[in-house]
């Protein structure tokens, strides 16, 4: 297949799903691994993608945000870690518990259908709905609803919200592209940031699972103050001055 060819059946995949792995391009097209990537590397020159590790992804227009088939091949093995020691030491049977749209979340879901505990989990994301619809388990499942982001495979409007008010979790456990040490919480999608929000207020417990690299990035839409959060889980030590801060506001840190 001519260069120019492929370059055309990437952008009709992009078109239609939003983003690409390497992978699954590598066996569509019948090319190596490295010719998709030097494929996406011209393309991105020419401003028709955005690369990342693993895939590439159309940006929407007025949002930073990864599409969710890209970050589910992020830092596997550090939240399949965190997950389990969520579960060990926060979680046991009969607790009712919201779960967010991350993929951080659909981690610690899969972990806990194969605990085969009795919970109650209330969740704004389709992907963790269908994965204990498929699965059996002991858990009853709410989905909240709304609007779909097939972007970020979750419902995210003022349905869901009105749905969260008529609830108070247990524990709460959220995940976000980014922890500013001065804003706080920070999203790039104000709806999902909403709902995340929303999800702290109506727990009385509230975790924050995170890998270590959120506490650098920079992305635009705060929807919490850090002190909205009681525990962090976080896969390496913060720095000292992260650490003053989540003394100051009593938050209590939590290393795998």
């Amino acid at each position: 297949m001519l260069k120019i060819d492929r370059h055309n059946k990437i952008e009709e995949v992009l078109k239609s799903k939003g983003s690409v792995l390497i992978s699954q391009l590598s066996e569509k097209l019948s090319v190596s691994e490295e010719t998709i990537r030097r494929d996406l590397k011209e393309m991105e020159q020419a401003n028709k993608l955005c690369r990342i590790h693993g895939g590439a992804y159309l940006p929407e227009t007025y949002t930073k945000g990864i599409p969710i088939q890209l970050r589910e091949i992020y830092f596997v093995k550090e939240k399949e870690l965190m997950a389990r020691h969520v579960i060990k030491s926060y979680i046991k049977e009969k607790d009712f518990l919201m779960l967010d749209s991350s993929s951080t979340c659909l981690t610690l879901a899969k972990e806990l259908l194969s605990t085969n505990m009795s919970l109650t989990i209330i969740t704004n994301s389709l992907r963790i709905c269908n994965l204990c619809n498929d699965t059996p388990s002991n858990i009853k499942l709410i989905c909240p609803g709304g609007t779909l982001s097939t972007r970020n495979s979750s419902f995210a409007d003022y349905k869901t919200i009105d749905t969260l008010q008529s609830f108070i979790a247990d524990k709460s456990f959220i995940s976000c592209p980014s922890i500013d040490i001065n804003h706080g919480l920070v999203d790039n999608n104000s709806d999902e940031g909403m709902v995340r929000s929303y999800m702290l207020k109506q727990s009385r417990e509230r975790f924050l699972i995170v890998d270590h690299t959120k506490f650098s990035e920079s992305t635009n839409v705060i929807f919490a103050d850090l002190s909205s959060i009681d525990i962090i889980v976080t896969d390496k030590k913060l720095t000292s001055e992260w650490e003053r801060k989540c003394s100051e506001l009593n938050i209590k840190v939590d290393y795998i």
